[in-house]
């Protein structure tokens, strides 16, 4: 096969359309790929293959064997191999666990992965748009995740988003609306018999979305009835996906539907990921079409998302599991045992699934855990130093705990006094604070070496110096001065916490904060923006009738790290007193209830005008 000039193509072979999708996928992003039949693979001089990608093929065992016996070393008896370069085969598969094969002998050039799509796309759209996108468990709002349509990758979005949807504020939700909701239901509870013991999980058939989401209280901070509000039983929606059977066709109604229902019912807009389908085109994210983009309805392909280079080829999202398992291996290597030895220990690339993917939830997991510190990672170079407190320790403890009890109960195991491998029976499946503490100590260990466990993958830990932007003054100009202002401003503040990173946090309904909001995010990189929504962001663009005022608003948020849905301007300016460590004050009138620290911006009168010392 006359593969020209440059470093061999990634060869690609397996069922249709998978296989195009791979390909073109790959083609997409600059790699060099050609697709190729069975017939021709297994006519191919092996050594002309460097990485092999077989798109889940009928009979993949004999498919494998067939290729590792052809690419064998040919050596007389008593003799050692010569070297020779090492042979990378992708076995794509629908999801785990993956199909059994013979693994290639120990001085085989050929190197085996498996891939299981469904699974690995769920990680990669979770990843890419996790739980707390919408909302803010420092607030003690609960995730509330639903699934409208059940096709793929609906269950396997289910699944994994058990595993990461704990963030210690209580118990979480999960919903699912499908056409065939007994079946579905059945299903699934036949899969993760133990799945209630992680969150409130209810089916309930499409027709039935008003009923299934008109009872949900609007308040959504978990504030006792004490403090004048009624305590919440079922949390606001704060993240949903669209999977329909059909995405050209009922898939952008659902999505409107649901979009409304919302609204309505709930008073909020969490983000609604609509899977597009693998044929389909790109669709017009807000990058490509923002004045059409409605703010909330995301367009996104599992297919797609799998397929793309970083995650099928460079193990994009594998980095910090892999850290974690180098880490296992030398824990075991320091208590003078040979990791090798133990099928836990073995390296990466021979690690059992099962082992690589407690790696992988475990490592998902920890951006979840800095979502709840209020941290974030940055390049380690940013960063001196950073100590978890006690208080952060404990708290985050909890969470691994719940983290880690779901994992065991979504692989079938549950409580019982003394552990069963067989039975699947384990003791530390009770609540964090029934632990011993050397069990509790367990917890708290792997929680302490999140800044070491990061460190390695050259990212450091920085916490989050959160500037509340309250609405301006009504008599507040607008225009360079008011910039001018911001930039010293929060050039003093970027040098007088230098070990903070720097978050914005504002509703972006007035002209003058999204001026600032803008020109803080153009000048400064790392400044992060969390949007803050009271209302209905339908209700939002209503008001905004110029269109550069909704295209100007648009653009904004889809730079938001976090769009925060919060019960009306109550809860708005709870949210400012609460959560934000200084205020922004845009004018001559400093507001009611804002935090202590504040910095004021008063562009027609004394200009900058500070309450603490900077």
């Amino acid at each position: 096969m006359p593969f020209g000039f440059g470093p061999p193509p990634v060869l690609v072979c397996g069922s249709e359309p998978l296989a195009g999708q791979v390909v073109a996928g790959l083609r997409g992003e600059g790699r060099r790929a050609e697709a190729l039949d069975r017939e021709r693979l297994l006519e191919l001089d092996p050594r002309r293959i460097r990485t092999l990608i077989l798109a889940d093929p009928p009979h993949a065992a004999a498919l494998v064997a067939a290729l590792v016996a052809r690419g064998r070393y040919n050596r007389r008896p008593g003799r050692r191999p010569g070297r020779q370069a090492m042979r990378r085969l992708i076995l794509m598969h629908r999801q785990d666990p993956p199909p059994r094969f013979t693994m290639p002998e120990p001085h085989s050039p050929w190197r085996p992965e498996t891939f299981a799509i469904l699974d690995r796309a769920a990680r990669a759209l979770l990843g890419r748009w996790p739980l707390h996108l919408g909302l803010d468990p420092r607030f003690g709002q609960r995730p509330h995740l639903l699934i409208a349509g059940f096709a793929d990758p609906a269950q396997a979005l289910v699944v994994h988003a058990l595993r990461l949807i704990q963030y210690g504020t209580g118990r979480p939700c999960v919903s699912v609306l499908c056409a065939q909701r007994d079946a579905a239901e059945t299903r699934f509870r036949s899969a993760y018999p133990q799945a209630t013991a992680i969150a409130d999980i209810r089916f309930a058939p499409v027709e039935d979305l008003e009923t299934l989401l008109a009872p949900v209280s609007r308040v959504m901070d978990g504030r006792s009835a004490s403090e004048g509000r009624v305590p919440e039983t079922r949390p606001p929606v704060t993240l949903a996906f669209v999977c329909p059977g059909d995405p050209a066709g009922e898939g952008i109604e659902l999505a409107r539907r649901l979009v409304d229902t919302l609204a309505a019912l709930q008073g909020v807009s969490p983000p609604v990921l609509l899977e597009t389908g693998a044929t389909s085109g790109p669709g017009r994210t807000p990058a490509a079409g923002i004045e059409d983009w409605d703010g909330q309805i995301i367009p996104v392909s599992y297919l797609r998302e799998a397929c793309r280079p970083a995650v099928l080829l460079d193990g994009r999202g594998d980095e910090v599991a892999r850290t974690i398992h180098d880490h296992y291996r030398d824990s075991i290597a320091a208590q003078g045992r040979d990791p090798n030895l133990e099928p836990a220990g073995q390296p990466w690339e021979l690690l059992a699934t099962s082992y690589r993917q407690a790696n992988r939830h475990q490592a998902d997991h920890v951006w979840a855990k800095l979502a709840v510190t209020d941290a974030r990672a940055v390049p380690e170079e940013m960063v001196e130093s950073f100590v978890l407190t006690p208080l952060e320790v404990e708290r985050l403890a909890i969470i691994e705990h719940e983290r880690w009890a779901a994992d065991r109960h979504l692989d079938g195991w549950s409580y019982a006094p003394v552990r069963d491998n067989q039975l699947k029976h384990h003791p530390q499946l009770i609540p964090y604070a029934d632990l011993s503490e050397p069990m509790k100590d367990l917890d708290r260990f792997a929680v302490r070496g999140l800044p070491t466990l990061l460190a390695r993958q050259g990212l450091g830990i920085l916490r989050l110096l959160i500037v509340g932007i309250p609405q301006p003054a009504a008599g507040c100009p607008g225009g360079m001065r008011l910039r001018r202002l911001a930039d010293q401003a929060l050039d003093r503040l970027i040098v007088r916490y230098p070990d903070r990173a720097l978050v914005l946090a504002s509703t972006l309904t007035d002209r003058r904060s999204r001026e600032l909001v803008r020109e803080a995010m153009d000048r400064e990189q790392g400044v992060g923006l969390f949007l803050l929504l009271p209302r209905p962001l339908g209700h939002v663009l209503a008001e905004l009738p110029d269109p550069y005022e909704r295209r100007d608003f648009l653009t904004l948020a889809a730079r938001a790290v976090r769009r925060i849905g919060l019960n009306g301007e109550t809860d708005l300016a709870a949210w400012l007193s609460e959560r934000a460590d200084i205020s922004l004050i845009l004018g001559d009138r400093v507001p009611e209830g804002v935090v202590e620290k504040r910095v004021r911006l008063d562009p027609g009168g004394s200009g900058l005008d500070w309450n603490f010392e900077y």
